[in-house]
């Protein structure tokens, strides 16, 4: 029987600081990556969406395989615990080499692009999918967990907060003439570095307490079955993809939006920069909403706010500063909100999963929530670049009006049109906080028997 006294703060934040490096990078990775394929390494926007999502393709099968490989894990420091430690390292050269820009042929351009991206993704699996995988072994309080998984997005909010803030003044700084793409390394190897010290920190201060249960070994049947037999985790999924495609779309259109709509590509920093109040404080509420009205209902407000605020950006035009900002900031206030909220849920989706088929396979279910982050940046990196080729976009040109309103329809209605859409599954999500608190009690006696 694990510990039923509540989580001390220390911890809590100690596990939420193991995400803040990591997501840094993630932010240079997916807000930069394809503006740095298209305007630095000279590779064109659809080709580049491309290679995105051909890394997603292999992603379908490396994350869950990951998962299955945390799951069989067991040693002294725990099931997940050991990863965060070992694996961080191998972010450095291959984050490097991500924004490295070699003299090559285009398909060598397109060789060297995929199998860097490919690498820094593989290395993201492992080390991200045993550090939300934890958050199930912390406790299986649904309560607690909700207060747990608060801290790290609070936390990667900050990160991402940071890094819009940072990215491209650091860019710039380490700069060098006639090298443009040495300060998008200098920038990966600092954030990347950071990684592996946040990391290691949650390593050393994090316990895991819900103890393994006694089973057979995972095998490549279990992986479809954690996800075929789990009506909850699946629908989760589905309004996962739907919200990272809006929250990756606003991020990765915004330093097109202030180049070429708002005329100052420096811009992006302050517009993108003055959300970040209202995301933490959109995140800060969750724990408060949910214990009031259910995850289900809260998540629901979220996507609602969300939505409204895009739609508001959208009619309000980007010749009226002010009012873009107002609407841009009440639409942060429902953006990372559901992120939260969804990993809570992901974490229930565990017990229900082992209460039908007898196996704790945390790793194989959190395995989707890595695999969903990649997969949205991808799917969203190639609707963008296919949609710019559409509109008629060149680089490094004044643009026609044509390619402005379709950047500003794009920052304004991808996140709209996925809050949408990401509501309808999760009306449907059928466990309940108090349904989730006998499934535990369910476990807890058979494992007594």
């Amino acid at each position: 029987m694990e510990e039923r006294n509540p989580i001390k703060t220390s911890e809590k934040l100690t596990y939420g600081f193991g995400c803040f490096g990591q997501n840094m990078i993630y932010s240079l990775m997916a807000n930069f990556l394809l503006f740095f394929y298209t305007d630095i390494f000279g590779i064109l926007p659809a080709a580049a969406g491309t290679i995105l999502l051909l890394a997603r393709l292999w992603d379908a099968v490396n994350d869950p395989l990951m998962g299955m490989l945390a799951d069989r894990t067991r040693t002294r420091w725990g099931k997940f615990r050991p990863y965060l430690l070992f694996t961080p390292i191998f972010f450095v050269p291959f984050a490097v080499a991500s924004f490295s820009a070699p003299e090559l042929s285009m398909t060598g351009k397109l060789a060297w692009a995929a199998i860097t991206y490919i690498g820094f993704g593989m290395i993201y699996t492992a080390s991200d999918v045993p550090f939300w995988a934890l958050s199930s072994a912390i406790t299986d309080d649904t309560n607690e967990r909700n207060s747990v998984v608060v801290y790290p997005r609070f936390v990667a909010t900050v990160a991402i907060a940071i890094a819009t803030l940072a990215t491209q003044p650091l860019i710039m700084a380490f700069s060098k003439p006639g090298r443009p793409a040495s300060g998008y390394q200098m920038t990966a190897l600092v954030y990347s570095l950071l990684t592996v010290v946040c990391f290691g920190i949650t390593f050393f201060f994090v316990k895991e307490r819900v103890q393994p249960v006694k089973q057979e070994k995972s095998g490549f049947k279990d992986i479809y079955k954690a996800f075929r037999n789990n009506k909850p985790l699946l629908l989760v999924i589905i309004s996962g993809f739907f919200t990272g495609i809006g929250q990756t779309a606003k991020l990765s259109m915004l330093i097109y939006y202030a180049k070429y709509n708002l005329g100052n590509e420096m811009l992006y920093t302050l517009f993108a920069g003055i959300n970040i109040p209202f995301i933490l404080i959109g995140i800060s509420t969750v724990p408060f909403f949910c214990k009031r009205f259910g995850k289900k209902a809260t998540c629901i407000g979220y996507y609602t706010i969300y939505a409204l605020g895009s739609l508001g950006f959208y009619f309000v035009g980007w010749n009226n500063f002010i009012l873009l900002l107002i609407f841009n900031c009440i639409s942060s206030l429902g953006m990372a909100s559901p992120q939260v909220i969804q990993t809570a849920m992901i974490a229930d989706t565990i017990e229900y999963a082992e209460l039908k088929t007898g196996k704790r396979t945390e790793g194989t279910i959190f395995s989707s929530q890595t695999f969903l982050a990649k997969l949205t940046a991808a799917v969203t990196s190639v609707m963008i670049a296919t949609l710019l080729s559409v509109f008629g976009y060149l680089p490094n040109v004044e643009q026609s009006s044509q390619v402005l309103n379709g950047i500003h329809a794009l920052t304004a209605f991808i996140p709209f049109f996925s809050s949408i859409l990401g509501i309808i599954p999760i009306a449907l999500y059928p466990l309940s906080e108090k349904r989730h608190a006998q499934i535990v009690k369910e476990l807890h006696q058979r494992a007594s028997d």
